[in-house]
């Protein structure tokens, strides 16, 4: 004999959704105002303080019973799952061989048990043997090794008492006797217990909290994506905070026209020892892009040492302006220097701007996107719940 698991799914649904409307009802039980809100709230009157409590805990269902929509199919499959494999491990089951102490025969399986442990994975298997003849029981392993048990101790002299089975009226009853004061004690197996069935009032008030409690599909769609948006909304939050370095260096970006550009270059160029400073534009494009050359009027200065010190020039003036030098740098023919400018003007290239800035020096920045912010005050009444 061993029990059957695995059930019909809606068994495993009607589980699940009479946990989700535990699970919810506990938030609602009334809870008294204690005195560290009070003291907390001196400039709120006690309704007022009542009013913020009884929404903070509207709010705190209302999370509650859409997590318990988002995680119901998986648990549900998981359960499936579990009692599946748990008739398989019965059916694959091999009945160990163990003789009766009394007589020595084989003591014959009743019943095969799968147990499991609260905090772990593990799963095995226990057996029930019996020799009816001389009325001898035992619980073994699948290797044949005998189960330990806590001995039962007698309530009134804490001494070990000896268990038996009675049955009366075809039910069974689990009797325990103390040779050693005489107390015993009988008990209705539970089994055989008859189960206390729901008044119409009970059933009215479960019929009316599973609809409060357990979402529709509809309703736990709309759920799901409002806890994405808000997910979002708060991952955006905390780059920001995170960042705000990048947001305050992007908030500092001075935006120059071309006209500004020149004007801003020319006087600290020629105090490095450059002149002559002329602009040309490619025709107009996705991207801006001047290219510029420079007359090097230091005689003596080198190659290396001309090119890098108006790459520095430039850099220094543009550091927070919307104007960068492009990746290949300057180029040097007999004190003639050229090289490309790049400017940025859209909100997007100047947040890429300052982000590759501050990578430069060695800062890691996250950005994130802007985004609309318009699920931000949704209430549960605003997505159908």
């Amino acid at each position: 004999m061993s029990y059957q698991h695995l059930k019909e799914r809606s068994h495993y649904e009607e589980m699940y959704d009479k946990f989700t409307v535990e699970w919810c009802r506990r938030f609602e039980e009334p809870r008294p105002i204690s005195d560290e809100e009070l003291e907390t709230s001196t400039e709120l009157s006690l309704s007022q303080i009542q009013w913020c409590h009884d929404l903070s805990t509207d709010w705190l269902i209302f999370q509650e019973a859409g997590n318990r929509w988002l995680r119901r199919k998986e648990t549900i499959q998981e359960w499936m799952e579990r009692d599946k494999r748990r008739d398989q491990m019965v059916e694959r089951a091999q009945v160990p061989l163990v003789r009766c102490p009394s007589c020595g025969k084989a003591m014959d399986c009743v019943y095969t048990d799968v147990r499991s442990d609260i905090d772990s994975d593990r799963e095995w298997l226990e057996f029930f043997l019996c020799c009816k003849p001389c009325k001898q029981g035992k619980d073994v392993y699948e290797n044949g090794s005998k189960v330990p048990r806590k001995p039962i101790l007698c309530e009134k002299c804490n001494r070990e008492v000896e268990t038996d089975i009675k049955k009366k009226k075809g039910k069974r009853y689990y009797i325990e006797t103390c040779k050693h004061c005489g107390h015993v004690e009988e008990a209705l197996s539970t089994l055989d217990e008859k189960k206390k069935e729901p008044t119409q009032e009970e059933i009215d008030r479960y019929e009316h909290d599973k609809k409060r409690f357990c979402l529709t599909d509809q309703q736990g769609q709309r759920y799901k994506s409002w806890k994405e948006q808000m997910k979002h909304l708060d991952d955006e939050e905390k780059a920001q905070e995170a960042n705000a370095e990048f947001y305050d260096k992007l908030a500092e970006v001075k935006k120059l026209n071309i006209a500004g550009l020149e004007k801003l270059l020319k006087p600290v160029l020629k105090k490095a020892g450059y002149a002559d400073l002329h602009f040309a534009m490619s025709p107009p494009a996705q991207q801006i892009i001047l290219t510029f050359s420079v007359r090097d009027m230091e005689e003596r200065r080198e190659e290396y040492d001309s090119r890098k010190t108006l790459e520095k020039t430039i850099e220094g003036l543009l550091e927070d302006k919307n104007w960068a030098l492009t990746t290949e740098g300057v180029s040097y023919r007999l004190g003639m220097l050229d090289g490309r400018i790049r400017g940025y003007e859209s909100k997007e290239d100047l947040e890429q701007l300052t982000k590759s800035r501050m990578k430069k020096k060695g800062k890691l920045v996250t950005v994130t996107q802007s985004k609309s912010s318009q699920y931000a005050s949704m209430l549960p009444e605003d997505i159908g719940l």
